[in-house]
Formats: structure tokens, sequence, C-alpha cells
């Protein structure tokens, strides 16, 4: 007797059975833009008016103190520390990103738009993050924290295309946490878009239980955008969704698998993995919202259970009024626990869980 398809953990569990696994988990990050609207109070935390001028008066302090983030002259600790005023405030917006809905907007930040001001605004969301986790390395070349504005198009075989004004398909990023600080936004456009990806993998239970295994068991190929390490390929391989402890965990992020088979390095999709690739975009689309971003607010997201994305934008001819954002990725102090492939596994900047790799490559 031969079969076509080798036997698998999942397989030999009996796909109705993971399916039905999968329906039944109780998972507050998997929601659609109706359920995401009702639970606006959970997640949409404006700052009182006192709360922002005491932000902006911490913000300062740190400044006084550490002088620029960038010079290392304090801990993340000791940054933590200076916010303790509104550490209720962050407990709530922690409590949205794990075990809530799995984004916060934080509005009404004291941000200052000129460029003059930008050494400030770093140091405001660097002080935000402090309060809330460990920054990670975002580029090979060393970029913890990233200044995000146009500059052109991305190639296709090192797709950064956050530095384009071209809109940017559902996906995750590198660690557990995406924080997106506006300073300034675009003429038209440029708004963050969120879409659950916990709610797609139950709906790919729901609609395709044949793709479970490849959902669970496949291991795809990430492009590592040039951020090679000496020994490593160009690419690294991991799952696009587990579940530990209840939780519907995932790694997605189409433009790194699509340039991974553009070099050609890396083994060639399977007929099954191309179709759920195909579904998770589709489910994912459909359920996206559009999240409205102006200046002083901050977009985070739990990278494990909600994908983000951009929507196109036109930017002022004027450079002093264009886009610009702030960004840092974080890793949670209580984040949950991870697979070694998505944790330490393949590539992480060695600070904390997630991030990239140093390299010699920006």
């Amino acid at each position: 007797m031969t079969t076509s398809v080798s036997p698998s953990p999942l397989t030999t569990s009996g796909i109705e059975r993971v399916r039905n696994y999968v329906l039944g988990l109780d998972e507050p990050a998997a929601w659609n833009a109706d359920e995401l609207e009702s639970r606006r109070d959970t997640w949409d935390l404006a700052l009182s008016d006192t709360e922002s001028t005491l932000l902006a008066n911490l913000a300062e302090e740190a400044g006084e103190k550490f002088g620029q983030w960038s010079a290392g002259n304090g801990t993340r600790d000791e940054w933590k520390k200076l916010a303790a005023p509104l550490t209720k405030y962050f407990s709530s917006v922690e409590h949205s990103l794990e075990g809530g809905t799995g984004i916060a907007l934080l509005r009404n930040l004291p941000v200052r738009t000129p460029d003059a001001e930008l050494p400030y605004n770093e140091n405001l969301l660097w002080l935000i993050g402090a309060a809330i986790g460990q920054p990670v390395n975002q580029m090979g070349g060393g970029t913890v924290l990233a200044r995000l504005a146009y500059k052109g198009k991305a190639r296709p075989d090192h797709p950064r295309a956050e530095n384009t004004n071209e809109g940017l398909s559902y996906h995750t990023d590198g660690s557990d946490l995406l924080m997106l600080m506006c300073i300034r936004q675009a003429m038209i456009g440029g708004n963050s878009v969120v879409s659950s990806s916990a709610r797609t993998v139950k709906e790919i239970a729901r609609r395709y239980p044949e793709l479970l295994p490849s959902l669970f068991e496949d291991y795809f190929p990430f492009d590592r955008q040039m951020e090679i390490r000496e020994g490593d390929t160009s690419y690294y391989l991991s799952r696009l969704c587990t579940i530990v402890d209840g939780k519907i965990t995932t790694r997605y992020v189409r433009p790194l698998t699509d340039a991974a088979l553009y070099r050609g390095d890396c083994p060639p999709l399977t007929e099954r993995q191309v179709k759920l690739m195909e579904v998770f975009d589709e489910i994912s689309n459909e359920g996206g919202v559009e999240v409205g971003f102006g200046s002083g607010d901050l977009v985070i997201a739990n990278n494990y259970s909600v994908m983000h994305g951009r929507s196109e934008f036109i930017d002022s001819e004027d450079e002093s009024q264009r886009r610009l954002l702030v960004r840092l990725w974080l890793a949670m102090e209580n984040g949950r626990p991870l697979p070694f492939d998505f944790d330490r596994g393949v590539n992480h900047d060695g600070i904390a869980r997630g991030g990239v790799p140093y390299t010699s490559i920006a």
C-alpha cells in the first residue's frame, strides 16, 4: 500500500479533531471588524491631557538625565523606572496586547512635529517602549529605533517597503511587539491597517480543514533581507502557525517568502503551501480594519495575534511636512511561551527573543 502524502502528527490525530480543537479555542484576539469596534474601549487608550503633559515632562527628564537614548547612558530598567508614574496606564496597554485584542492605540501623545524635535520624539518612544518591554534590533546594521519616511521604491530581492509610499500587505514583524508612533502623517492615506491572524487561523480551520497540516506542520522560507551571518543561508525556515498553552501564534510575511523564492536559494513551495498562502491572504484581507492614525498616535500590535499593514499614501511636497514615523520592536516581559523556531531558533539578535542578528548590512 502506498500513499502520496506522508503521515504526520496532525493527520494521525485526525484532521476533524484538530479542526474542532482550533474552533473551540477561547481566543480574545480572534476578531472581525465589527467585533473589534465593539471592544474599542479596551484598546483605544487615549491619554488624558494631564497624563500627556506628565509624559512630556518625563521625556524631558529622561533627556536631561540620560541624554539621547542612543547614547546608552541609561539601562532599560532605569528608563522604565522613570515611567513609573504612568504604570497604571501602561498596564492597561499590556493587558490589551496579551490577553485582549492584541492591539493598542495610544492617542494624545505629546509629540512635537518639527524635524528639530526628532531627538525628543525618539526619547519619548524609547521611554514608552521601556515601560512595556525590551527593545530589540530591527536591521542587520544595528537599528534598534527606526525612522520611517519615503525614500523610494523597494527592490523585489530586498523588500524594505516601509520606506516607500506603497501600501503594505498584512504581515507580522520579527518580535513580540511592533510600536509605530506617528510624528507627521501624509496628506492623503498612510493609515495603519490591522487584521487578526488568530481569526484567520480559525477561519482556515472552519473553511479549509484540509490545509491544517500545512498550516501547523510545514516550514516556509523567509528571506533574511541580506542580514546574513557567516554560515547562514539567505533564508530561514519557520512554520506559519503553532498553538502553545491554548494561544494561536502566527508568523506570516508573504513578501519575505516571495523574496526567498525570487532568489531561488530555497526549496520551492508545494501546491498545498501555495494554496494555504492564497487562502491566508484572502481571509486576512476580508477581516482587515483601517485604523485612523495621525500625529500623536501610537499603534502597538502583538505580532503573534495581529497582522498589520499600511494604506498607500501621497506625501506633501514640503519636506518639512512629510510623513514621519518612528518604530520600535519589543520583547514583552509577560510574553507568551514560544516554540524553538519562533523564539531563538532562527533569526534573533541575541539580546532578547525576537529581533534580527547584527551584521554589517544596514
